[in-house]
């Protein structure tokens, strides 16, 4: 009875850690590491967070941080070339997480990871938690193929205010008599006026 409980314990105490997530470190002043360098970063030590790449090994105390940031979600869709429909399904989104600490040192640093969109999500949360502070998650996603949108202003209608008819020329106005190009119609003379 009591292995089994002590064997239940250690399985829940492994399992209550945050998994290891697989990252990219893009951008940031932190020493020892090269942009676009791949890594782990790992929850598990309870005072800490461990960024693995390679040789180098980067401990960040979650007491530190100063700043958490999602940032926008991008879809990578991997180079597939057009031909290859079967293989256009295959994308995966990723999104950028921002942390903002302080090292060994004191100074301020930051770096910019790529990770699996869910994952950025679930690490940002475990930072939460660990931290007691509240972080700042991304507002809208912003897809590549489509340009960040600004608030949409109403545009004034020209032909309803009848302040401009500029660029509004269509070629069906010079076949057609319409209301919308009744000024170009030419006029009737008068002896042809008269006939009718």
């Amino acid at each position: 009875m009591r292995l089994s409980l002590l064997t239940l314990t250690l399985a829940c105490a492994a399992f209550a850690a945050s998994p290891a997530q697989t990252t990219t470190y893009l951008d940031g002043n932190v020493t020892g590491l090269a942009p676009n360098t791949g890594g782990t970063l790992s929850f598990d030590d309870e005072k800490a967070m461990v960024l693995r790449t390679g040789l180098t090994s980067i401990s960040i105390a979650y007491e530190t941080l100063s700043h958490a940031e999602l940032g926008a979600v991008k879809e990578n869709s991997h180079d597939v070339p057009f031909y290859k429909f079967w293989a256009r399904k295959h994308k995966t989104e990723t999104q950028l997480l921002i942390v903002d600490f302080k090292d060994e040192q004191g100074a301020d640093r930051t770096m910019t990871l790529e990770l699996a969109q869910p994952a950025a999500e679930t690490v940002l949360n475990d930072l939460q938690a660990r931290t007691g502070k509240q972080f700042v998650a991304a507002l809208k996603p912003a897809r590549p193929d489509k340009p960040a949108e600004a608030p949409a202003q109403k545009k004034p209608d020209p032909v309803a205010s009848g302040t401009s008819k500029q660029g509004l020329e269509w070629w069906g106005d010079q076949f057609w008599k319409t209301q919308r190009n009744a000024d170009k119609w030419s006029k009737p003379s008068g002896s042809n006026n008269e006939q009718q």
